[in-house]
């Protein structure tokens, strides 16, 4: 497995989202670029060593699960993607253990949100895309999660070597590196991204900006208890 975006770029023709063709190859390879990161060149090293095994039952409802073939050595092997932020995964018998448990935040979202069913969505801030995934899992026709972490790009290209599942991807970009696109997504999903921003308010409105008239905008994110209108900006 490698980091290869070309079935990604052909999804994209014929649809609002064709203009990236263009400008994505230069942004994501800047996003790429050993600087950004000194362990780069290691995990694409992991990445090629990772095997092809045959898969009996692929599962993205319910959790992130691929069952079948063992290999002898894959947990060593995906240990070299540590740390495992999001997650959990659970990969022809490897069980990979997260920092985070994002499955119990998707079940606590997912039952408020409207259905993905034939949508396509931008996930910002996705990590190594974990609720990608879980979002394919639910019928979304297309997946984009961003995320600048060059590991976690790594993450996402080791697990789509077992999952194989060509609706979800992940870019290496922040949000500001996104191409505009106005009116292109069903749904845009920022969770546990807003906390993080100098400006929440510039924030709010960049996701605006890529819904569709009549598209959703899920906001996970910190809390404050107070009057109404009561907020903390940094």
């Amino acid at each position: 497995m490698k980091i290869d975006y070309s079935e990604f770029y052909g999804q994209l023709k014929n649809t609002p989202l064709e203009p990236w063709i263009a400008l994505l190859p230069e942004r994501i390879a800047h996003g790429l670029r050993y600087e950004r990161h000194g362990n780069l060149p290691q995990w694409e090293e992991a990445l090629a060593r990772l095997p092809e095994l045959e898969s009996s039952r692929v599962d993205l409802t319910s959790e992130v699960r691929v069952e079948g073939e063992a290999y002898t050595g894959l947990e060593e092997l995906l240990r070299a993607f540590h740390p495992w932020r999001k997650g959990p995964y659970h990969i022809h018998g490897v069980e990979i253990d997260t920092e985070w448990r994002s499955d119990w935040k998707w079940d606590r979202v997912a039952p408020h949100i409207q259905p993905l069913e034939g949508r396509t969505v931008l996930d910002v801030g996705c990590g190594n895309g974990y609720h990608c995934w879980r979002m394919a899992g639910e019928g979304a026709k297309l997946v984009i999660g961003v995320d600048p972490s060059p590991m976690f790009i790594c993450q996402f290209f080791a697990m789509k070597q077992f999952i194989r599942d060509p609706r979800a991807w992940v870019l290496p970009l922040g949000i500001e590196d996104v191409p505009e696109t106005p009116e292109a997504f069903d749904t845009v999903f920022s969770m546990g991204v807003l906390y993080h921003r100098k400006s929440p308010a510039e924030h709010i409105e960049q996701l605006k900006s890529f819904l569709r008239p009549g598209g959703e905008l899920v906001l996970e994110t910190l809390v404050v208890d107070g009057p109404a209108g009561y907020s903390l900006i940094p």
